[in-house]
C-alpha cells in the first residue's frame, strides 16, 4: 500500500487526465444520454423507437471504461510482454463489451415481436422464442472462440472436434432436422396458415389445426386429426382455399340431350344458380352465374355453371342444392339430362347365293 500510494503521488497527474477525461465521458453518457433521448421523444411528433438506444448507454460506459483504463495503462513504460497482455486484456473487455451490447438490443427486439405474436395468437411466437434461444447460443460461442483465440489457445482441434460432433448429430437427426427446418419455413413464408381450408396432392383436404416443430395437424370434415411431417408437407403441391381470398369459384358440370334448346338451358341454369345463391349462407349474393357450354360430347352437350362462394367450405353444400334445384326444374321444363348411350345398328346377313 505505501508503495501504491507513492507510486499515485508521483505521477497523480498522468493518472488524473486520462482517468478524469474517462470519468467525464461516463457521466455524460449517464445523464446527458438519457435526458437527450428523452427530450427527442417529447419534440418529435412522429413516435420513434429509441428504445435500442438507451439499452446502449451501459455498454457504452463500460467501452469508455475500459479505453480510459488503457489510456492510463500505456503512459507507463512496461515490458513487452506486459504490454501485450494488457492489450489482449483489452481486446477481451472490448469483445465481452460488443457481444453484451448485441445480445441486449437482439434480446429486446425478439422479446417484442415474441409478446406482439403471443396476443395476436400468432403460431410463430414458438418458433419465435425457440430461435431467440438458438441464436444467443451460437453468439456465446463465437464469442468464446474469439476470446479463446486472443488468448493464443489452440481452437483447431476444438473446431474439429465440434465439426465431426455436428455432423454425426445431423446424420442420426437427419428426419427430425428436416422437419424443423419444414416447419421454420412454413412459420415464415406462410404458404399455410392455421384456420386455412387446403387440399394436398394427395387428396387430403381439411382446416390446418396446428403448424408444429416436427408435424401439421389437419381437421377434416370427419373430425379426425391428419399428421403430415412438414418435409413432406413443404414438398407437396398444396391448394389453399382461403389465400388470398377466401371467395371463390364453384363449377358445376351437367349435359343435356342434343334436342335441348340451348338458350333455354342457359336460361333456366342462370335462373337456379341465383335462386340458390340467394338461399345458402356463404355465398356471394351479387354474383352473377356464368353458364358456358363446353363440347359436343358422345351423348350429350356439356355446359359448366360458375357460382361463388364466400367461404370455400360452403361450396359442398351449394354443389349440393344446385344439384336438387336444377334436376327438378329441368324435369319440369321437359330438359332431358342425357346419360351415356350407344346406338346399334344389326343388319341382316344377305341369303346364300343360289347354288347351280
Amino acid at each position: 500500500m505505501p508503495q501504491l500510494a507513492e507510486f499515485v503521488a508521483s505521477h497523480w497527474i498522468d493518472l488524473a487526465i486520462p482517468l478524469g477525461v474517462t470519468g467525464g465521458l461516463i457521466v455524460v453518457v449517464l445523464l446527458v444520454v438519457p435526458r437527450v433521448i428523452n427530450r427527442i421523444d417529447r419534440m418529435t411528433p412522429v413516435e420513434i423507437k429509441l428504445t435500442y438506444w438507451r439499452l446502449l448507454v451501459a455498454p457504452l460506459c463500460w467501452i469508455i471504461a475500459v479505453v480510459g483504463i488503457y489510456a492510463t495503462i500505456i503512459q507507463f513504460e512496461m515490458s513487452e510482454e506486459s504490454t501485450d497482455k494488457v492489450t489482449v486484456a483489452l481486446a477481451i473487455a472490448l469483445t465481452l463489451a460488443f457481444v453484451y451490447a448485441g445480445l441486449r438490443v437482439f434480446n429486446t427486439a425478439m422479446r417484442g415481436h415474441h409478446q406482439n405474436l403471443r396476443e395476436a395468437h400468432d403460431p410463430r411466437a414458438a418458433y419465435v422464442g425457440g430461435l431467440r434461444k438458438i441464436i444467443n447460443i451460437v453468439i456465446i460461442v463465437v464469442a468464446a472462440l474469439l476470446i479463446a483465440s486472443q488468448l493464443n489457445l489452440e481452437i483447431t482441434p476444438l473446431l474439429a472436434s465440434l465439426g465431426i460432433v455436428g455432423l454425426a448429430v445431423a446424420l442420426a437427426m437427419q428426419d427430425t432436422l428436416s422437419n424443423f427446418f419444414s416447419g421454420f419455413y412454413l412459420m415464415l413464408d406462410q404458404p399455410i396458415r392455421p384456420g386455412d381450408y387446403i387440399q394436398l396432392d394427395s387428396g387430403q383436404e381439411g382446416f390446418v389445426q396446428e403448424i408444429g416443430w416436427r408435424a401439421t395437424r389437419i381437421r377434416p370434415f370427419n373430425n379426425n386429426l391428419v399428421i403430415v411431417p412438414n418435409s413432406k408437407l413443404a414438398d407437396s403441391v398444396i391448394i389453399n382455399w382461403h389465400q388470398p381470398v377466401p371467395e371463390m369459384s364453384v363449377y358445376i358440370r351437367c349435359g343435356v340431350a342434343y334436342h335441348s334448346d340451348l338458350d333455354e338451358v342457359e336460361r333456366i341454369a342462370k335462373e337456379v344458380g341465383q335462386a340458390v345463391q340467394n338461399r345458402v349462407e356463404g355465398t356471394n349474393r351479387e354474383w352473377e352465374p356464368v353458364v358456358r357450354f363446353k363440347e359436343f360430347a358422345d351423348s350429350n352437350i356439356t355446359f359448366v355453371t360458375v357460382l361463388r362462394v364466400t367461404d370455400p367450405t360452403q361450396r359442398f353444400l351449394l354443389e349440393h342444392e344446385f344439384m336438387k334445384a336444377l334436376f327438378r326444374r329441368f324435369n319440369e321444363e321437359g330438359i332431358e339430362i342425357s346419360f351415356p348411350m350407344r346406338t346399334v345398328i344389326i343388319r341382316e346377313e344377305p341369303p346364300p347365293a343360289p347354288q347351280r
